[in-house]
This record gives C-alpha cells, structure tokens and sequence, in this order.
C-alpha cells in the first residue's frame, strides 16, 4: 500500500516552511503589539528559528533544524511572558500569513487550528490543551509536549525516546551538559559511544564537542576525539571547540581539555569570527587564567591580533582581568602575528 503523503508533503516541504515564515514576520514588523518583543534591527534570526521548528516539527531534513538554539516550546517563550493580547495579535497574522501561503483549504485550516491550541499552551504554562484535530498533527503534538517534558526533567529515560531523531537527541544531551548534573554523564557517553554521528551533529550551531568543551566535561571531550571529531570543526559563528572552553569554560578542567584538544591536533592559534580572535582572547577577555597558562604553554601567540588591533594582553586589561594581564606581560613578544 501506497504510504500517505505527510502534511509537509502537502505544504511544499521545508521551503514551505519558510516562506510561511517569512510572511509572518514580515507582519509581525508591522504589527505594533508584537514588534516590541523583538529589539533587533531586524526578524532574520526570529524567522530562520520559526521556519526550523516547523521543519523539524512536522519531521524534515534534519540538516535544516540542527542550529535551533530552543526545543521546548515552553523554555523557547519563557522570556516573553506573552499575554492573551499578544496571543491574540499573534494568531491574527499567522492566519494572514496561511492565507497568503498555503492554498490548500483543509491544510491551512488544520494548521490554523493546531496554532490556536499550541498558542494557548505557550500562554498558560499550566494548560494541558486539547491536541489537535488532525491525525498526523495530534501525534506529532503529543511527541512536542514529551520532548517539552524531557527537556523540564533531563531524564534520561524519557531523552532516550529521541534516540531516532539525531539532532534533537543531540539538544537534550547538550542540556545535559549544560546542567551541570555529574550523575547525567554516564548517559551522555553512553550515548555517543552507541552513536557515532553525534559526533557531527549539531544543536544551537554547535557540535557535542563546542558543548562539553565549554561546559567543562572533560570525559566527553575525550570520547568525541576518540570517536573522531574535528578539533578544529567550527561552529555557527566560525569558532572551534578551544575556542569555546576558553570563552565559556569556568571549570577546572578548562587547562586539560585546552590539552586534550591540543594533543587530537587543534590549530592553538586559530582565529575566525566576527572579531578574529584566538582562544588566547577568549581566555584573556573572561579571565580564565589556567587555560590562558596552558594555551601558552602549548605555543599560544600573546602578540596576535584580532580585527580591532587588540592583542590578549589588550583584551585583558580592557576587561579588567588582572590575573591573566600579569600573566600575559610576563611572556616574552615574538613577532607580531595579524589575522
């Protein structure tokens, strides 16, 4: 028997995603209750993020929806506290922007209708909505309220159910990383091992490696490596993972996993980003003195340069990071390296 064709078949696919995307927020410019909860210049990254869930809500190419920086819908809305008002203005231009984008009657009333129930519960933190009425998109709300549960809880139990969708399973381990809970880890690793694309996978624009480097789990960051992942692999923002424990690292471990990404062969003086700067400036700006040490140790350069013309030591004392100034000023100058 032929399978039946999936509502996002029916939409167009994930280009559909996006264009309905963009029709709503290009309303939601111009609507003077909802703007406001929007401070940037301008919708992009509300747009690309929108057009993501949609994608990976109605269970597209998982390529499309690995740089979501949310999978709960509830974690997602938690910082607008959005009012009846603000639902309401809400769903006045998503039903614009469906009739401006979908012309198929029933879908687009299926759609509208699974946005009156979604809308209610992001409003009402305790509501248990009505799922909606439509087969397909009833099963996939119940599966968004389990993943909306195993993101509150990081229960391993529960997180486990996501096995099968990697991107969104890489989310709830990074969650977990995040968290800070030691008794989380044993999963994390036993998941990566049985798993070995999630050493490529991504969730807010990073690898597991970008996560458990700045988080400071050394165990991970040494499964990852010896699974294969990029030392050097660069993230959303064009960083690498010893970037990201320089910049985000406030743990122990910080200096072994500088190390530890060192020995698996990362570039120590890499720099990319907006700012072209190295690790050495991460470290230096935060004030992360141990894996200032080691970077150097391991031939981190204290007179590069990034875009500004600033060199670490510059950073740190801009920044006010004593202990990391005086470190950097006992190191003796080499040649001035610019990006």
């Amino acid at each position: 028997m032929a399978q039946p064709i999936s509502l996002l078949e029916t939409l167009g696919g994930e280009p559909a995603c996006l264009r309905l995307s963009k029709a709503f927020y290009a309303r939601v410019g111009r609507d003077p209750v909802l703007r406001p909860l929007f401070p940037g210049k301008t919708l992009r990254c509300a747009t690309e993020e929108f057009a993501a869930f949609l994608i990976q809500f109605l269970g597209g190419d998982e390529n499309q929806t690995q740089h979501r920086w949310w999978l709960s819908l509830r974690e997602s809305h938690a910082r607008f506290q959005v009012t009846p008002a603000q639902r309401e203005a809400w769903l006045k231009n998503m039903r614009a922007a469906l009739d401006e984008t979908i012309a198929d009657a029933p879908t687009r009333t299926a759609i509208r209708h699974f946005f009156e129930h979604t809308s209610a519960y992001v409003v009402d933190h305790k509501a248990d909505t009505a799922a909606p009425n439509h087969p397909e998109l009833t099963e996939r709300w119940n599966q968004q309220l389990a993943l909306d549960k195993a993101i509150a809880t990081l229960d391993p139990e529960a997180s486990a159910d996501f096995r099968s969708r990697p991107s969104v399973f890489t989310g709830l381990l990074a969650r977990m990383l995040q968290s800070g809970r030691p008794h989380l880890i044993p999963f994390v690793l036993e998941s990566i091992g049985a798993d070995h694309l999630l050493t490529t996978r991504r969730f807010g624009g990073w690898t597991l490696l970008h996560h458990a480097a700045a988080t400071g789990c050394l165990e991970v960051v040494e499964l990852l490596l010896k699974n294969g992942a990029d030392p050097d692999l660069l993230d959303r923002g064009s960083h690498t993972p010893l970037y990201s424990v320089a910049n985000g690292c406030d743990s122990p471990a910080g200096s072994a996993i500088v190390r530890a990404l060192s020995k698996a062969g990362a570039d120590i003086n890499a720099c990319a980003g907006a700012t072209r700067a190295t690790a050495l400036h991460a470290a230096a700006r935060r004030g992360h003195t141990e894996i200032a040490r080691a970077l150097l140790e391991l031939g981190a350069d204290p007179t590069a340069r990034d875009t500004k013309k600033a060199t670490p030591l510059e950073r740190a004392i801009n920044c006010r990071k004593k202990d990391v100034a005086d470190l950097l000023r006992q190191r003796p100058l080499t040649a001035s390296r610019i990006p």
